[in-house]
């Protein structure tokens, strides 16, 4: 069941209670008359529920890492393991040696996509773990960034999956912007983990320098700006607020 927040509780109480009349008859119709109150609160109240996650809720292991920065992903293996033999099923603490990582777009971080849970079920049926990393790009923090610093969080994550949850093998999915860090990890990534890698999705695949040459904005007197950081060896500050939705350098 979904909270509703005390301050909507009191509201709704407050505005039913001034709109409804006192009962001035004997307290068997004041009783009916404050259940009427009641069952009214109570449907005007499921206005206020918070809607379920509207892209999956997940069940796994939350793990960091890297401490250097400090990142995190979260792993939705099978709860149990299937009895082997004579041997009963058991919890899953690390998972199927399969591990596809799924990587969002700019300003995602875990649950990216409406089918993030249908693809954890498939990742199941199949025998493989979904991995959901955040990366220092995740959210807002991909326009002081680059996709080399992805790539070496991305091996960071993936020597973490070996050394720690039995990691064999690989595949990546990359939605938009994670097509650009999928394709850029198979070309610049460290190779012993690139020989791991036995897929690549890439979904809905974007061009985000093209892109923003769609959005309104004076694009060239920004491009000019930028231009002139760079040549004075500021190519690490930040841009003025106006020339992007988020912070970007």
């Amino acid at each position: 069941a979904t909270k509703v927040p005390p301050s909507a509780i009191k509201l709704k109480i407050a505005t039913t209670c001034i709109q409804s009349p006192l009962p001035q008859h004997s307290p068997q119709s004041s009783s009916l008359f404050y259940s009427e109150i009641v069952d009214r609160l109570l449907q005007e109240m499921k206005s206020f529920s918070t809607p379920l996650s509207p892209y999956g809720v997940f069940t796994g292991s939350l793990f960091q890492y890297s401490s250097s920065p400090s990142l995190i992903a979260f792993e939705s293996p099978p709860l149990t393991i299937p009895p082997k033999d004579d041997n009963p099923s058991i919890l899953n603490t690390k998972g199927f040696p399969n591990k596809l990582i799924l990587l969002g777009g700019l300003s995602d971080g875990p649950l990216p996509c409406p089918y993030t849970s249908s693809l954890e079920q498939k990742c199941h049926e199949l025998g493989w773990s979904l991995v959901q990393p955040i990366l220092s790009s995740s959210y807002l923090g991909f326009g002081h960034g680059s996709l080399s610093r992805d790539t070496g969080e991305i091996c960071k994550l993936m020597n973490y999956l070996v050394c720690h949850h039995d990691a064999e093998k690989f595949a990546l999915v990359g939605h938009s912007t994670g097509c650009q860090n999928s394709i850029h990890f198979l070309k610049h990534g460290e190779k012993d983990l690139i020989d791991r890698v036995s897929a690549c999705v890439l979904q809905a695949p974007v061009s985000d320098r093209e892109s923003q040459t769609l959005s309104p904005g004076d694009h060239a007197k920004h491009l000019t700006y930028a231009k002139q950081l760079v040549s004075q060896n500021k190519g690490e500050d930040f841009m003025p607020r106006e020339s992007f939705w988020a912070p970007i350098s």
